[in-house]
């Protein structure tokens, strides 16, 4: 699954999966999708302590990949079959390529993976949550919030043998900062300035108290560069070069088809977080590129792959029976949603939007698109979401075609001939943009059918991933449907904050008092204030009904029986696969 998104904390989902025809016809035995609608194949925190001991996340996340606090895995290490031995080259398949392996030009999840790899970061996010020592090996916040001063560990050095030193940690910030255009550029904008008073010392001085920066340096994005290398490299940096302090180095990267990397031996200084600080177990890691999701399972299957990332939905059963392989699979922080633009009509109708979210049978979509690896949802918010509030359970809308016919009958939309209701001589037709990959695709068959029983219309258009998110930037979109990965309550911020128009906020939705309470909840040093302001976007948001929640995912990934030390980090994959080895 190729994902992107617009930031450190949020990654947009879609699957570049064609609908099968075994897999429409299991959602039809499910009895979700009836036999007339046909096979749509061409359309359709301020308590931070003072030092670096391991502390839980303060306020929130900004919308991205990496550092996601409380991403549950239901299936932790597996079961060790004797002491870790070393030896072996792991072989792992991707569905598609990163775009490039230069992490502030990329909001890849495909990227992110990789990067852990190949780098390290200042901090790492530990598998409960919390901050442990990455490159630095402790760390103090000022009493303002707004000065971070880290002591970086000593002996440190990048695949090319240079030392490590905080002025590479100055540099890469400043790189970041000042990278034209980078997407996620924005979620280190409240640092001021970067000082480097000696070599094992670097200090980000805050414009202002920023809750989620310990967060932000945890992330996928904030990997630590070698300034010599990425200016030797230019443009080909993360392309044909790439130099870090991580567990592997780069080898080589053929286009579509793999990436190879060492392990890199002279690696010792992995973070306290896993129980081998280097070097590596495994003498390589093969990351094959197989987008064809038969293929890639044949060749798991085969015994040719060690892991499987995200194991295709109608193929969990298959695989989960297989004999030599196994799926595990873990709850995550997602959400996928139907997304509406407010300011097109007949969505400009808050009576229409409220109206939708009543009309859907959650239930249904979790059966007969997900089978059964999804949760209803009832809000944007997952509920282990830090912040997530209590009170979103009482308020928000559960399936009540009654109450949903009730409220397009006041906004005016009466049953039409058809079946489809009508209002000034216009039908009630919801236009709705989805990307063409199977599960989306049987998502949008449901979905027609639960509106139509209400009176509504709805008009499927698929693109292929690429061009969905080109043609969602043009803001012509009316309803559309996408998926989002986040850390926390901050991909509120991410989405609704009414400057982040016309992408991610593709809802356009303005609320002067929502951008308030998102503003305050970065900077608040009161957990409680901040507490209460997610509360209150929240309660707006419901109230609102800029999208409809549909279901929240759960994660699968598949592993061959040999492969021992599995266990899913809150990045939602391997991270630096240190504790990972192949029983032989």
């Amino acid at each position: 699954m190729q994902q992107h998104g617009s930031g450190v904390g949020s990654i947009e989902a879609g699957m570049r999966r064609p609908l099968t025809r075994r897999t429409f016809l299991r959602a039809l035995a499910l009895g979700v999708v009836s036999s007339g609608s046909g096979v749509l194949l061409a359309a359709c925190s301020s308590g931070s302590p003072a030092s670096g001991s391991a502390t839980p996340s303060g306020g929130g996340v900004t919308p991205g990949v990496s550092s996601s606090p409380v991403v549950q895995a239901t299936a932790s290490a597996t079961a060790q079959a004797g002491a870790p031995r070393r030896g072996g080259t792991l072989v792992v398949a991707f569905n598609a390529d990163p775009e490039t392996l230069d992490p502030h030009v990329t909001t890849a999840l495909l990227a992110a993976r990789v990067l852990a790899l190949l780098h390290d970061n200042l901090i790492c996010r530990d598998y409960d949550g919390s901050f442990k020592p990455g490159l630095a090996e402790s760390w103090e916040i000022s009493q303002d919030g707004k000065t971070y001063t880290f002591k970086l560990k000593t002996g440190v050095k990048f695949h090319s043998g240079k030392a490590f030193s905080s002025a590479d940690v100055k540099y890469t910030f400043e790189r970041w900062l000042n990278t034209p255009k980078s997407p996620t550029a924005y979620t280190i904008q409240p640092i001021d300035q970067i000082e480097a008073p000696d070599p094992q010392t670097v200090r980000f001085v805050l414009k202002q108290p920023y809750n989620i920066f310990l967060d932000q340096l945890a992330g996928s994005w904030s990997v630590i560069l070698n300034q010599e290398a990425v200016e030797r490299a230019g443009n080909n940096y993360g392309v044909t070069v790439v130099d870090g302090t991580g567990p592997f180095r780069f080898v080589s990267w053929e286009r579509n088809q793999k990436i190879t990397l060492a392990r890199f031996a002279d690696y010792t200084w992995g973070s306290p977080m896993f129980q081998n600080h280097g070097p590596a177990y495994v003498d390589g890691i093969e990351i094959r590129i197989i987008p064809e999701d038969n293929t890639r399972v044949a060749e798991f299957l085969a015994g040719n792959i060690h892991i499987l990332q995200d194991v295709p939905t109608a193929q969990v059963d298959q695989l989960s029976q297989s004999p030599g392989v196994s799926i595990v699979k873990y709850n995550q922080l997602q959400t996928t949603y139907l997304g509406m633009n407010i300011t097109k009509a007949p969505v400009d109708d808050i009576r229409v939007r409220q109206a939708i979210n009543y009309a859907i049978n959650r239930d249904d979509l979790v059966k007969g698109a997900y089978f059964g690896l999804a949760r209803p949802a009832r809000t944007m918010l997952a509920p282990e979401t830090p912040y997530y509030w209590q009170g979103a359970e009482q308020i928000a809308p559960t399936y009540d075609p009654a109450k949903a016919m009730a409220l397009l009958e006041e906004a005016g939309w009466k049953p039409g001939g058809s079946g489809i209701r009508e209002k000034d001589g216009m039908q009630l037709v919801l236009p709705l943009w989805i990307i063409n990959d199977n599960t989306t695709v049987l998502l949008a068959q449901i979905l027609e059918q639960q509106l139509a029983k209400v009176g509504i219309k709805v008009d499927t258009k698929q693109y292929e991933q690429t061009a969905w998110f080109a043609a969602a930037r043009s803001g012509q979109q009316t309803g559309y449907i996408i998926g989002v990965f986040y850390e926390n309550a901050d991909v509120l911020y991410f989405y609704f904050y009414s400057k982040q128009q016309p992408a991610p906020n593709r809802f356009f939705y303005t609320n002067s008092q929502v951008d308030q309470w998102l503003l305050d909840s970065r900077t608040n040093t009161n957990k409680e204030a901040v507490a209460q302001d997610y509360a209150n976007v929240q309660r707006q948001l419901i109230q609102d009904a800029p999208a409809a929640p549909l279901v929240h995912e759960l994660g699968t990934l598949g592993k061959a029986d040999v492969v021992q030390g599995v266990r899913v980090h809150p990045s939602r994959w391997l991270y630096r696969m240190l504790d990972i080895w192949l029983k032989r």
